[in-house]
């Protein structure tokens, strides 16, 4: 059957996700220049595409009952697609991914791994293969389809500055990015406290990643008591985000969304982690375990995939990060650059 040139790639969330799937696209963008691309996701998500040519976008919307998603996947099939890649494989995008395939579509989804996550998460601290990276398994989806792709490799770049951060650089810019939608991946908030103390001390600035609310309120005690400790939530979008990620001298982050847009750019950064685990496929595009990641081989380590799940330990695979070490590693991987 002959299909008109043109792919459908669909990824509606999180946030680090959608990140990941930019070095996916990249190269499919590279290696089927003749092909007419359109990413399907969230709109306040599209920023992170921004160096891509030739793209376009179908934005889910913000909310969606059953009904808005039977329209939307309507309005799809107008758009008479020849391929579409689900990326994502849950509830609504199958039902999209369905109804596409029944307007002659061809079709393939991202395989969720889930048995062989459980089977890291089993292991409980004894040594863990592993399972494919996030990244590749985007990449896989395209293969299925017949559009083969290089793994992508991450090229360090520094993006313009947004205009509310651009101004003479006089010595070490540091990012900290203390949260996650999940406790299990956030590190003790008063032992990151004193972190920021300490690098207050041996850096110009301090860049404090949060989102509103709870968030937003501790970043701006810490920006009171410390005169170079600037808040960033509210002051630009992801995309500004990135951006100035890409010119930190290091960003301090969890296992989060900010971990995977240090990723975009080749940006140094150090990702502390806690009941989650690199090994289940979500560890950043080019990221060196040594260099760039804290983790402690604790014996019920790890407990998640993603944060799911209550902790039966108190947090000590996190506690027990001592955030002098934190400091230290923190110096030494600026020295290193």
């Amino acid at each position: 059957m002959q299909r008109n040139k043109s792919i459908l790639v669909i990824r509606l969330s999180a946030i680090g996700d959608v990140a990941m799937s930019v070095h996916a696209v990249r190269e499919l963008r590279k290696a089927y220049p003749d092909y007419r691309i359109t990413i399907c996701t969230r709109e306040r998500l599209a920023g992170f595409f921004y160096d891509i040519p030739d793209l376009e976008f179908l934005f889910f919307p913000a909310k969606a009952s059953f009904i808005d998603l039977l329209k939307f996947t309507g309005e799809a099939r107008k758009m008479k697609f020849g391929y579409v890649a689900d990326i994502q494989n849950n509830l609504r995008t199958s039902i999209m991914r369905i109804g596409l395939k029944l307007s002659g579509c061809k079709v393939a989804a991202y395989d969720q791994m889930t048995y062989e996550k459980w089977k890291v998460k089993r292991r409980f601290g004894k040594r863990l293969k592993p399972i494919r990276n996030n990244v590749l398994r985007f990449c896989d989806v395209f293969a299925k389809l017949g559009f083969p792709v290089p793994d992508p490799v991450v090229e360090k770049k520094k993006l313009p500055l947004p205009e509310v951060f651009d101004k003479p650089k006089n010595g070490n810019w540091i990012g900290i990015a203390p949260f996650s939608r999940k406790e299990k991946k956030i590190y003790p908030l008063n032992l990151m406290a004193e972190v920021v103390g300490m690098l207050s001390q041996k850096a110009e600035k301090i860049f404090l990643f949060s989102g509103p609310g709870k968030e937003k309120q501790y970043a701006d005690s810490l920006a009171a008591k410390y005169p170079n400790v600037i808040p960033v939530f509210g002051k630009t979008d992801f995309n500004g985000e990135t951006a100035l990620i890409s010119n930190l001298d290091i960003l301090i982050t969890m296992d989060s969304a900010t971990m995977h847009m240090a990723s975009l750019t080749g940006a140094n950064f150090l990702c502390i982690w806690g009941g989650t685990h690199p090994a289940t496929g979500y560890s950043a595009w080019g990221a060196n375990w040594k260099e760039n990641y804290i983790q402690l081989s604790t014996p019920c380590r790890p407990c998640s995939n993603y944060g799911e799940g209550k902790c039966r330990h108190n947090f000590m695979c996190l506690r027990e990060i001592d955030p002098v070490y934190i400091v230290y590693k923190t110096l030494s991987n600026i020295n290193h650059e």
